[in-house]
């Protein structure tokens, strides 16, 4: 038995449609203006259903329904390697492995580690920034 869908095909194309509108990779989209674009068009409103979203998009790529766009847009800003390994460990300590990274964007787990990411490093980065260095660490 398979497991039940949390959007029909219908969706899942207008999805992929939207995404494909905005021409960012997926691990370039989150907390960027294409993102908020994407969601407006789904209707999606509140955190939870970016996140849903967003991991929905995750699954698409997984099951080969989501076409890869090419590089992302801007490259992850460069911070000090042991800024990289603070930030590596806080994603691990909120979620137990870095490859588990995608579950992240738009949750309050994530707001309070850029919080707590930027104040232990001194740095003033945005949730963008932050992300697309978390991206790049997992790969």
């Amino acid at each position: 038995m398979s497991e039940p869908r949390l959007f029909p095909d219908s969706t899942n194309e207008l999805l992929v449609s939207v995404y494909l509108r905005q021409g960012r990779t997926l691990d370039d989209l989150p907390y960027t203006p294409e993102f908020d674009a994407l969601c407006d068009a789904m209707g999606v409103t509140g955190k939870p259903q970016r996140a849903e979203i967003f991991h929905h998009l995750h699954n698409l790529r997984k099951a080969s329904r989501l076409p890869r766009l090419g590089r992302a847009a801007e490259k992850p800003p460069r911070i000090d390697p042991s800024h990289e390994a603070m930030l590596a460990g806080l994603v691990e300590q909120a979620l137990g492995k870095l490859s588990l990274r995608d579950q992240l964007p738009y949750t309050d787990a994530f707001d309070q580690l850029v919080v707590t990411f930027n104040s232990r490093a001194g740095l003033s980065l945005s949730p963008y920034a932050v992300w697309r260095i978390i991206a790049k660490l997992a790969k």
